[in-house]
């Protein structure tokens, strides 16, 4: 070891802490430490450093601890024997000895830093994961017994590495050796943690690896490991932590020793086999701790507790022992005390026993945490058969205390389980759970008045001020969140519960609350809101219940519930017309009111329609919904007076809906309400688009002809499509579609700077065709929106929409072509324009509204301020038309685009249009190059997609039977833009990300979680966030097209069992994604090769998002793949795998198989195109969080390579080629590595080279990744993909550390002293570096480490 060397990295380190170092030599020094990380001696210096006898300075030797550290991170190979600059078992436990030393040294009596002591903490639970337990480290429980019982400060050492060592183990997963070693090492905490008898119960044949078949039943199958179990260690760790935390908690001292034996315990909860938590009776030695005086320990056991009551095992027995030690054991004290320490944090008792009234809520929060889990998650569990408590009422008794907790926080805990109790077949029948059912109807109902009270008086004063506890509403971040949660969380488990009780006895329920409601809606109440508001919300609840009821009691042939039902709809009659006749002043109230109306719905079925009282309540809420249309409020603004005529049309949408057959009997009348309104000046055109969809609803539903509904709807869909043709003129160029938005009078008007006559009466015929057309395709929308579903509904008026899509879509395809060209001014420029504001940005009509913005960056989007156009001075009407104009071009774009993806869902847009498919992609592409970048977002979002997911893909027609007459439609359509899309999208993106990487991003990545309204909104950052919605929506689109692809296709791991088993699987066609459109693709190379290509360009930007959608669908399409493309490469041993391997390829047979003795491109595509994309994501920083999905989808691929040569498939395959070539570009010198026979080892040599710039920039040995691969493709042991996953990842994935870090070429571009003086060791890194974890024992298992 150099003492020069140690000289100079104490030199750094305090270049590197001095605050006023410059920045090139902090750089520099922070260099120099970092490569004395791969010296081969670094661990021997990270000791002397580390050594507290030395007197260095204590940021010298927590460097020192990162330099052994690192070491055992990087330099440890699990290997029998370890490769050059490596360290094995046996220089492991050689640093063991060094460490142990240095931490008796730094945990003594005398006082160490904290941050020193926590890291030798981690590098001993470092060693412990990758040696223990072993015949050399067989005693670790033992020497941690004699540490324990030295001092206080060793205590809290034992205590502080198993809890570490649980968190490795259990929470973070940070450690890749963990996951390789879990089955040693669980097997060593089982011995060392829990009592040897109750190991001795539960694995009375050893630690298995699976839980199938014991070794003694498995026929000589694999073995089952015996369980490490030291002497002297009779008793366990969990045990014993346990009864000193209760001693300590007797003598009430020791409470920073008593919080570490709390949080070490709780660390291994979750692991913990129930049984032993059951045997060792650890929930009352646990809940006892509750009494302790300190607010920590008391949070952090009830923490414990609420973990052990939510673990539910799998088997009923375990549930059943986990409630009963709660409830049951030592006649229920672990209850008792649960109800004690509750008892404390109410508001009688919070000062006696509380330092802090918060921490008092919290603890109350954690007991009904713990109670809400016993009651919902084991006593009322669905196959329970009879109750296991024979005493319950203590247990009701404490639920009823916490649901009548003041403190809403606690009480909605609680409420949620009294639902799940209620509706339980055996425990609703107790008579200790049945008596208590009339206090809590009582208790909901009330609280549900009292809740929305409070909501109004929080909203009216901002602030409690005594309407509720303080301290519930402070643990909220603003008043207006502890509202929503009084609004939507509270009130929804109290609806619930009035839900419940309602439907356990309907008429008995009905007649009790009805005399509650109906005073509720007299006139003095009419501007009592919240008591108005809580009446319609339980009215809303009884009435739907009541229609669930009647209708399961029809189906089941349940004659009492019925009769219940019917008995309780008299008293309902007389409420409907009492609701209807209400009158409130408020608009909310209203709004209040006409949601509720549909609810009497279950009222006014076709039976019941021959009852006066069912007809009369029928003609008074249509009346009250029609007189609502133009509500007259005294004084309201418009924003009420839309949002009521809004609610009405809704209304009558859901009446459409539910009754359609009884509003059908009135239908005549109904038509003349509509048509009135329709006429109407006063009524708005929204509304009037709505009356139109509550008329398709009502004809859709029908249970009439097809005929029949197609001739009642023909006088609702005619006049949108005769308004679309009246405008088809101003439609056929852009000139006199600029003419018909009135821009040339506007014109005139800014030229002039006054408004004529003239112009005023052109401006306002322009703004009438503006409305007109903006109305009919909302209009459309909507009626599109409510007579077509998906796949799985039932399209009653598609017919309808086939007779005039051939009307509907030219016109709006001209309307979309004319607005994209409204960004070209090629269209525009040879016009006469007259003003400045023309001539050079078209008056600011194309740039982006306010709305837009604030919709992009993730703000609550604000309504335009829009002047009006007949008040103010001359240039400020001339500015409000251009606002208007502005704002009605980003709402035509937005309809027309989803107009058009909705009638994509009609089959014969795609044979009646006329050359549909040019027109789309003029649509698309005339121009494109110029058009706004924030539009394609919608475009591929609502055109592209519905498009792709419709065509062929229709109700009715099996792709299997349909498949050429599908794909024949795909292909006239599609062929001509989605090439196109692929090359402008991949070409624009790629363009706007190399702008944005090179200026540097400030956008946050969606990722992580930030809003880009939560900081200062630049323009760049808006830019930015609209290319990355561009991306996601472009990743949408590609992830359908990958998905339609996959359709034809199992997972791999099917495959390989059709091959191993000689039997033929049929593939389901239903599910996610168009098969039709993947047959089609995978029949074009172009299409095909568009696919893939595209698929990987994804993978390049950096949106995590995208990155993510796009490989986790690779995931399930590669692996197969991979198989697929090997297979022709395969002579088949029998004529059945023949059959199977012809079956697969012929699907890609067509477009991507090349010459017989070449492989195909597909296998080109995955061996290099896809290997290198996942590459650099795995080195990119910016993606870090996708790392783990590369990982494994590299891993599938190559192990699914060798699948027909391993023993997983025991067949004699025989290979068609050997001559190494992957395809005819591979050069000649590239096929000399490539290895001769089985053409999975062509492929996996392909991977590797491909990997091999990566490896070569990371310093990393190519060969050790070369037989990496080799032993884990080629064996059958489950542990071959999580293995290579781990390896994979320690070579290739870039750290966390390194997304900011600056590379090795600028640390030597700064000429420091120190760096002039430095080791030529620390500027270059020794090969070979990289961590090998492969050779291990045979049986691995990756699953939960839980026994």
């Amino acid at each position: 070891m150099d003492i020069s060397v140690v000289q100079r990295v104490i030199q750094a380190l305090e270049l590197v802490y001095a605050p006023d170092t410059p920045v090139n030599e902090r750089k520099a020094a922070e260099n120099a430490c970092q490569q004395l990380k791969d010296d081969a001696q670094a661990s021997a210096y990270g000791v002397y450093l580390a050594t507290q006898s030395n007197e260095f300075p204590p940021m010298v030797r927590h460097f020192g601890l990162q330099l052994i550290e690192h070491a055992i991170k990087y330099r440890f190979s699990t290997g029998k024997t370890a490769g050059k600059g490596k360290m094995s078992a046996d220089d492991l436990l050689q640093l063991r000895t060094q460490i142990w030393e240095l931490v008796f040294a730094s945990w003594t009596d005398t006082q160490d830093p904290q941050y020193i002591r926590e890291k030798l903490v981690s590098l001993v639970v470092m060693l412990i994961i990758r040696l223990w337990p072993c015949a050399q480290w067989a005693d670790l429980s033992v020497q941690l017994m004699q540490l324990y019982a030295q001092s206080d400060v060793r205590r809290e050492l034992v205590l502080r590495i198993w809890q570490t060592l649980g968190e490795e183990l259990l929470v973070y997963d940070r450690d890749t050796i963990a996951a390789v070693r879990k089955h040693e090492l669980t097997n060593g905490i089982i011995g060392a943690l829990l009592p040897q008898s109750a190991v001795a119960m539960l694995y009375p044949n050893g630690y298995r690896l699976t839980s199938d078949k014991t070794a003694e039943s498995s026929g000589g199958g694999k073995q089952a490991t015996l369980i490490v179990l030291e002497p002297g260690n009779e008793d366990g760790w969990i045990l014993r932590w346990a009864q000193h935390a209760g001693e300590l908690a007797q003598q009430q001292q020791n409470e920073p020793m008593l919080l570490l034996l709390v949080n070490t315990i709780t660390t291994y909860l979750e692991w913990m086999p129930i049984k032993a938590v059951v045997a060792i009776d650890l929930v009352p030695r646990l809940a006892l701790l509750l009494s302790v005086r300190s607010d920590q320990v008391r949070q952090q056991v009830a923490t414990a507790l609420e973990i052990i009551s939510r673990r539910i095992g799998q088997a009923g027995d375990e549930r059943d022992a986990i409630l009963l030690q709660f409830v049951e054991l030592n006649d229920g004290a672990a209850l008792s005390t649960i109800a004690h320490a509750y008892a404390t944090t109410l508001s009688a008792q919070v000062d006696e026993h509380w330092d802090d009234a918060s921490d008092a809520l919290k603890f109350a929060c954690s007991l009904a945490q713990i109670c809400s889990n016993l009651a919902s998650l084991h006593w009322a569990r669905k196959n329970l058969a009879s109750n296991p408590m024979s005493h319950p009422e203590r247990f009701i008794e404490l639920l009823m205390a916490m649901s009548r907790d003041s403190r809403y926080s606690v009480c909605v805990l609680v409420l949620g389980s009294w639902t799940t109790i209620v509706r339980h077949s055996t425990l609703s029948r107790l008579p200790q759970v049945t008596a208590v059912f009339s206090a809590l109807t009582e208790y909901a109902t009330e609280t549900i008045f009292q809740v929305c009270r409070a909501a109004q008086a929080l909203a009216v004063k901002g602030q409690t001020d005594g309407i509720v506890d303080e301290t519930d509403a402070d643990q909220f971040e603003s008043l207006a969140e502890f509202r929503m949660f009084l609004t939507s969380e509270v009130r929804r488990r109290l609806v619930n519960i009035v839900r419940d009780m309602c439907s356990i006895d309907p008429a008995g329920f009905v007649g009790w609350i009805m005399p509650l409601l109906l005073p509720v809606f007299s006139p003095e109440n009419s501007s009592n809101s919240s008591v108005i508001e809580a009446a319609f919300m339980i009215v809303d609840a009884v009435l739907t219940t009541l229609d669930d009821a009647e209708q399961r009691a029809l189906s089941e042939g349940d004659e009492e519930t019925a009769a219940q039902v019917r008995q309780a709809r008299a008293p309902c009659y007389q409420l409907g017309h009492r609701l209807v006749e209400f009158s409130a002043n408020d608009p909310h109230m209203v709004v209040r009111q006409l949601q509720t109306l549909p609810s009497f719905a279950f009222l006014l079925r076709p039976a019941a329609m021959d009852s006066d009282e069912a007809r009369a309540l029928l003609m008074a809420i249509l009346q009250k919904c029609a007189a609502t249309l133009k509500h007259p409020l005294d004084g309201p603004n418009v924003r009420d007076l839309r949002l009521v005529a809004r609610r009405s049309t809704a209304a009558l949408v859901r009446l459409a809906i539910a009754i359609p057959d009884s509003l059908m009997m009135i239908y005549a009348d109904l038509s003349q309400l509509v048509q009135s309104h329709i006429a109407d000046p006063d009524v708005t055109r929204t509304v009037k688009g709505h009356l139109s969809e509550f008329q398709l609803a009502l004809i859709a539903g029908a249970s009439c002809t097809l005929a029949e509904r197609k001739q009642l709807a023909q006088p609702v869909v005619q006049p949108i499509i005769d308004a679309l043709h009246e405008l088809m003129p101003a439609l056929q160029s852009p000139t006199e579609f600029i003419t018909l938005l009135g821009l040339p009078a506007l014109d005139q008007g800014y030229a002039q700077g006054s408004i004529s006559p003239e112009i005023r009466a052109v401006l306002e015929a322009a703004r009438s065709n503006r409305a007109q057309l903006g109305q009919v395709l909302t209009t459309l929308y909507v009626c599109l929106n409510r007579t077509i579903g998906d796949r799985n509904s039932t399209l009653n008026l598609v017919s309808l929409w086939n007779d005039c899509v051939g009307d509907l879509v030219p016109p709006i395809l001209l309307l979309i072509r004319c607005l994209h060209a409204m960004w070209n001014p090629a269209h525009y420029q040879h016009l006469s324009w007259q003003s400045q504001q023309a001539r050079t940005n078209l008056f600011g009509v194309l740039d982006m509204t306010e709305g837009e913005r604030q919709s992009i960056i993730g703000a609550e989007a604000e309504a335009d301020s829009n002047p009006s156009s007949t008040a103010g001075s001359q240039q400020q009407q001339l500015a409000a038309e251009t606002h208007a104009i502005q704002h009605t071009l980003g709402s035509l774009l937005s309809s027309a685009y989803k107009c058009l993806g909705r009638l994509s869902s009609v089959p014969d847009m795609f044979g009646k249009v006329p050359d549909l498919a040019d027109n789309f992609a003029g649509c698309l592409f005339a121009d494109a190059e110029v058009m706004a970048a924030r539009h394609w977002r919608h475009l591929l979002a609502d055109v592209a997609m519905p498009m792709l997911q419709n065509v062929g893909n229709w109700p009715g027609m099996d792709a299997s039977t349909h498949l050429d007459q599908s794909r024949d439609t795909i292909g006239r359509f599609v062929s001509s833009w989605l090439s196109p899309l692929f090359a402008f999208c991949t070409n624009k993106l790629d363009a706007e990300w190399h702008t944005l990487v090179t200026r540097g991003m400030t956008a946050s990545n969606q990722a992580n979680g930030v809003q880009l309204a939560e900081v200062s909104v630049t323009d760049e950052m808006v830019h930015e966030q609209i290319v990355r919605d561009w991306t996601r929506a472009w990743s949408q689109v590609v992830v359908e097209l990958l998905v339609s692809v996959s359709r034809w296709f199992p997972d791999a791991a099917q495959i390989e069992n059709e091959l191993a088993s000689a039997s033929r699987v049929t593939i389901s066609l239903a599910g996610h994604g168009n098969a039709a459109l993947g047959a089609f693709i995978l029949s074009s190379a172009d299409a095909f090769a568009g696919t893939l290509t595209t698929a990987l360009t994804v993978l390049k930007y950096k949106d995590a998002v995208s990155v993510q959608r796009v490989q986790q669908q690779l995931s399930d399409l590669a692996p197969s793949l991979t198989l697929v493309s090997l297979l022709p490469m395969y002579s088949p041993p029998t004529p059945t795998h023949a059959s199977i391997c012809n079956a697969y390829t012929s699907r890609i047979q067509g477009s991507l198989t090349a010459a017989e003795d070449a492989c195909s491109s597909v296998f080109t595509w995955l061996a290099t195109d896809l290997a290198s994309a996942l590459v650099d994501v795995l080195r990119d920083p910016f993606l870090i969080s996708q790392q783990t999905v590369s990982l494994a989808l590299l891993a599938d691929v190559l192990y699914y390579s060798s699948s027909i040569a391993s023993d997983r498939v025991p067949q004699h395959w025989s290979f068609r080629n050997s001559s190494g070539n992957i395809d005819q570009r591979t050069t000649a010198d590239e096929s000399k590595i490539v290895p001769v026979g089985d053409p999975g080892q062509v492929f996996r040599a392909a991977v590797q080279r491909t990997m091999a710039h990566a490896l070569q920039t990371a310093n990393i040995s190519t060969e050790e990744v070369a037989q990496t691969i080799s032993q884990l493709t080629t064996t059958s042991a489950k542990r071959s993909r999580a293995l290579l996953r781990a390896s994979l990842h320690t070579m290739l994935a870039v750290e966390k550390s390194q997304l900011f870090s600056e590379t090795k070429a600028t640390s030597k571009s700064v000429d420091s002293q120190l760096t002039r003086n430095a080791p030529e060791s620390w500027t270059n890194k020794h090969a070979g570096n990289s961590t090998s974890i492969l050779d291990n024992d045979a049986d691995f298992d990756l699953g939960s480490i839980m026994p």
